[in-house]
């Protein structure tokens, strides 16, 4: 989403040219804590709890709730890869939460 608008999706990215040249701004270090679920989770949250404030207090309007819920939808699978990553063990018998 780019200013309030979705662009559309390419007709084919079959016959892309290879790039003359790759740079890698973040170190391996770096990407690997980024994309940590542990990391992204948290991060997530807060873009998505930004997005709602600004729907409430300044605009509410159809292509913010597209952001809202893209972001959501994102929010909702880091949640779900994270609670796959719980160990079994360190549960509280089963109980629910």
């Amino acid at each position: 989403m780019i200013d309030g608008t979705v662009p559309p999706r390419p007709v084919s990215l079959e016959n892309l040219p290879e790039p003359f040249q790759r740079i890698q701004v973040m170190t391996d270090a770096e990407i690997l804590f980024k994309r940590d679920p542990a990391q992204r989770l948290p991060r997530q949250a807060t873009h998505y709890a930004q997005i709602v404030g600004h729907f409430l207090e300044v605009k509410d309007s159809k292509e913010i709730a597209k952001a809202m819920a893209a972001h959501f939808q994102r929010l909702a699978r880091y949640h779900q890869t994270l609670l796959g990553l719980a160990d079994p063990a360190a549960g509280d018998d089963d109980e629910e939460a």
